[in-house]
């Protein structure tokens, strides 16, 4: 009996002619080569095990039965044991593909890729799934085959999907969420030639300086009060992944618009029921019944009142004011209310009138497209997308025509004044005043710094609502 690292050899059972010795060399070292493949550093330990076995079975194969032999060789060389080898590469959901379709691209087998298919579905629309997706595919590799066991992808930035073989062949999907992080951020910046643009120096993102705008439009004209050299300070509270990547809309804690020498604060409060509104220095609600303009950036291109009509070529009355802007510009809805009316209406073109309490109501014309939710009798909230900016109806460029109706008689969008909303009053108001300089102090030890990475409880002011 000979003993090896690879095996048993029972020496006086074999019994072969010498033509058996290449055979058995070759047989071997065909396994061996296979293994130094697959296995590199290990080859050499295999090889140098096996030249026992080599040179026992060649002394002795001339006294040995040549089936015999052979039988024992090939019992040998089955020990020679090569494990799979675990490769990833990555992969891309191309235009009309379903995940079937590239996986299969990507070498998984029909069977394989439909059932994996089949798994994802249990837990994530496919219809969600758009191209340019990419995934990572993970492959268990032997000499024979390449079999899938595992596709792991990111939809969103907060989920990550994985899909993976389980011990029956079969396939299962479980979606894990991404633990978001908050970062209080502080910036200002100076306007020199939009709010936009001076929000996208400073670094703020567009949907934070979206907001501040729709919470200033109630008290401020961005198309005809802002100068350049005007400058806003802002202190938001902004959700993000692990990575540092922004997800979702961050909340603004405290603004402040400098206008002209003058300084328009606005602080963030949070009340007992969970509302959240926002009020300036003194307490009184920054919110109005209307906004002074509902979109975020245009130019007045035609005021309320007489005017030469630049189509007709006559004088008429003008009865609401024009927003020059791009096609395509989201506009707001000015005020609380329901869709009145909605759809074509004569040189109005795509046309929406809102009623709003105390007697309001807005028009807004000449729209390239309506919000697909909108309906006769929807209701919608002050600063909603409504409508996108178009050059429908009787029009000469790209604009929103903007009316406001107050007790049914037309007026100066731009002159009308609304009630004043919220109002804090005794212990309210003096919580609200002690929270104001916590705040400031926060924001000016921030402002100029880089954001910390720490998950932070959100400290606006919080008054009770009684």
């Amino acid at each position: 009996m000979l003993k090896s690292p690879l095996g048993l050899v029972r020496a006086d059972s074999l019994h072969a002619a010498p033509v058996f010795r290449m055979l058995v060399v070759s047989t071997l070292a065909l396994s061996i080569g296979l293994s130094g493949h697959y296995l590199k550093r290990q080859a050499s330990v295999m090889t140098a095990a096996a030249v026992p076995v080599v040179q026992e079975a060649v002394r002795v194969v001339e006294q040995s039965a040549p089936a015999m032999a052979v039988a024992k060789v090939n019992k040998v060389v089955s020990q020679v044991i090569v494990p799979p080898e675990i490769v990833a590469r990555e992969a891309e959901l191309g235009g009309g593909q379903d995940f079937s379709d590239m996986l299969s691209d990507s070498g998984v087998n029909d069977a394989d890729a439909k059932a994996a298919m089949n798994a994802l579905s249990r837990v994530y629309s496919l219809q969600k799934l758009h191209a340019g997706q990419n995934v990572t595919l993970t492959f268990s590799r032997t000499p024979q085959a390449e079999t899938l066991t595992q596709a792991v992808f990111q939809p969103e930035d907060t989920k990550e999907i994985s899909i993976a073989r389980q011990a029956d062949n079969t396939f299962a999907a479980n979606i894990k969420m991404i633990p978001i992080i908050r970062e209080r951020v502080a910036a200002r910046g100076e306007i020199r030639s939009s709010v936009f643009e001076a929000g996208e120096r400073a670094g703020v993102p567009y949907a934070v300086m979206a907001a501040m705008i729709r919470v200033y439009a109630h008290s401020i004209d961005f198309q005809r009060d802002i100068r350049s050299g005007d400058s806003f300070e802002i202190l938001y509270d902004q959700p993000k992944t692990v990575q540092g990547k922004a997800v979702g809309e961050g909340s603004i804690i405290y603004a402040a618009m400098h206008i002209g020498g003058e300084v328009k604060p606005i602080y963030r409060v949070t009340f007992a029921d969970k509302s959240v509104d926002y009020f300036d220095a003194t307490g009184r609600s920054a919110r109005r019944a209307l906004l002074r303009t509902p979109l975020a950036a245009a130019r007045v291109t035609s005021g309320y009142g007489m005017r030469m009509h630049p189509l007709l070529g006559y004088s008429k009355m003008h009865q609401g004011v024009d927003f020059g802007a791009p096609i395509g510009t989201p506009i707001f809805a000015a005020g609380s209310g329901v869709v009145e009316e909605i759809g074509f209406k004569g040189g109005y073109g795509r046309f929406i009138r809102i009623r709003h309490p105390g007697g309001l109501s807005t028009a807004y014309g000449h729209m390239s497209r309506f919000n697909s939710h909108l309906y006769r009798g929807a209701k919608v909230n002050q600063g909603e997308v409504i409508a996108y900016v178009g050059n429908s109806g009787r029009s000469t460029g790209p604009h929103l025509h903007y009316e406001v109706k107050m007790n049914g008689r037309q007026t100066n969008p731009l002159s009308i004044k609304t009630p004043v909303g919220r109002v804090l009053e005794g212990q309210q108001l003096a919580q609200f005043k002690s929270g104001q300089a916590r705040i400031y102090d926060e924001y000016t030890s921030l402002v100029g710094k880089k954001p910390s990475a720490e998950t932070i409880k959100v400290s606006s002011n919080t008054v009770s609502s009684k």
